[in-house]
């Protein structure tokens, strides 16, 4: 009965994994943040469509209503992807995975600390376990990385994006008591594209610091003329990687999301996120890359963190995967 939305969430989980992939050949070549208005930009043409014809769009009665989408928008699209994006391009799709799958943990630790939410004493060790998984990671399983807190940029950049995912889940449970989470979803694209825009240009004028050296640098990359961004013979296959990322890895990706908590529950739909990771490094074999043995152990500790976590039964921990499917990759 359940086996179509079961193939939905797994096909959910290898869209978010390969999203990795589709960031890392997007931003060899175009600016970071202007790729990633690019992502949303689709995505929030799909999802548009989608909310027209099967959701609703969020009401905006008072303005605490326009504050709280402005929240989600700001915090879960524009803030997230600005340190997803960079973070990808000076890290690896295989250890952004690995952070990231540590969500719902730094997702637990935020309610607590914000929401004041209760957390048991089985909670709290899930949540030490991922972020000593995510300590392996950070190191490269070398303990005098790890003495000196030498991490790469990079992975400092997609730990950001996780704490700015915890915030808008958080945050998007609470909004989602009143408000449709399709259409919420969608004008959080919408707002999140529009904040991307401005900064995007302003990367490609050199206005922004460049971190492609993982440093401290203020030099700025030369990106293609504009004209020769639309290229197709010369970058079709980067303007593909974007329309995935934002038609499959974004709107497909979060309607298969929404049908499967829908039929399923979110509890059991938010075991398929643990799938992220795995297919990541499938597809790094599958490449001629094999993961490093630290990323193997990192992988097993945050997901057996993110399991404890999960397994304490608490409503966020739970329920934080209704409102951020398309946050996720």
């Amino acid at each position: 009965m359940y086996t179509g939305f079961y193939a939905r969430l797994v096909a959910t989980a290898f869209f978010w994994s390969l999203a990795f992939y589709s960031v890392t050949a997007v931003v060899e070549l175009f600016p970071v943040y202007l790729a990633a208005f690019f992502r949303f930009f689709f995505a929030s043409l799909f999802l548009s469509i989608l909310t027209t014809l099967y959701g609703g769009w969020p009401s905006l009665r008072t303005w605490s209503d326009f504050r709280d989408l402005l929240f989600l928008g700001f915090v879960g699209v524009f803030l997230y992807n600005l340190c997803f994006f960079l973070g990808i391009k000076l890290s690896d799709p295989v250890t952004g995975s690995l952070i990231v799958a540590a969500n719902p943990a730094v997702t637990a630790l935020v309610s607590s600390v914000w929401k004041k939410e209760h957390s048991g004493i089985l909670r709290w060790l899930g949540i030490l376990l991922s972020f000593c998984g995510l300590l392996l990671v950070f190191s490269q399983g070398s303990l005098e990385i790890l003495a000196r807190l030498d991490f790469r940029i990079g992975d400092l950049f997609i730990f950001g994006a996780s704490i700015c995912w915890a915030f808008y889940s958080v945050k998007g449970k609470e909004v989602l008591q009143s408000q449709p989470v399709l259409g919420t979803t969608t004008v959080a694209c919408l707002i999140g594209a529009m904040l991307l825009l401005p900064m995007g240009l302003a990367e490609y004028q050199g206005l922004l610091p460049d971190f492609s050296d993982q440093a401290d640098s203020v030099t700025s990359q030369r990106y293609p003329e504009p004209w020769s961004m639309l290229d197709l013979s010369r970058n079709g296959f980067v303007w593909l990687h974007l329309m995935y990322l934002g038609f499959f890895a974004s709107g497909v990706a979060f309607l298969f999301w929404y049908q499967g908590v829908r039929a399923l529950g979110a509890p059991r739909a938010s075991v398929f996120i643990n799938l992220v990771p795995v297919f990541a490094m499938l597809l790094s074999i599958g490449m001629g890359t094999w993961p490093h043995l630290y990323q193997w152990l990192g992988a097993a500790v945050v997901l057996a963190g993110v399991y404890i976590t999960s397994r304490s039964a608490i409503p966020v921990a739970s329920n934080v995967g209704d409102d951020s499917g398309a946050q996720s990759g």
